[in-house]
């Protein structure tokens, strides 16, 4: 155990804060997790009767900031067919560990 922590504390003294280097370490949602995520999202299932086709593919994240959780950038699909647009949205754990997203 002692040897894990000694590994982890390195790593994280490592990696300067605000550098890229530091966004490993940043827990955010997978494009899977991301995606089902948006498609919970009540705004985008009521809105789009086609929401269950919706994806979500993650750009970049930045830790937000006042509340828990992530800031992406997230290129967004409502189908397969249509053009993607990106669109900010907040990413943070639910009671249950699951992502649950917000539109910015």
């Amino acid at each position: 155990m002692r040897v894990r922590f000694t590994i982890l504390a390195l790593l994280l003294a490592a990696a300067p804060i605000g550098n890229a280097s530091a966004a490993v370490f940043l827990d955010q949602p997978s494009d899977a997790e991301a995606t089902a995520a948006y498609r919970a999202i009540p705004a985008v299932a009521q809105g789009n009767s086609q929401s269950q086709h919706g994806t979500a593919t993650i750009k970049s994240c930045k830790a937000a900031t006042g509340e828990p959780g992530v800031v992406c950038l997230t290129s967004v699909k409502k189908t397969p067919a249509a053009s993607a647009e990106v669109v900010t949205i907040h990413f943070a754990r639910g009671p249950d560990s699951a992502w649950v997203a917000t539109l910015e």
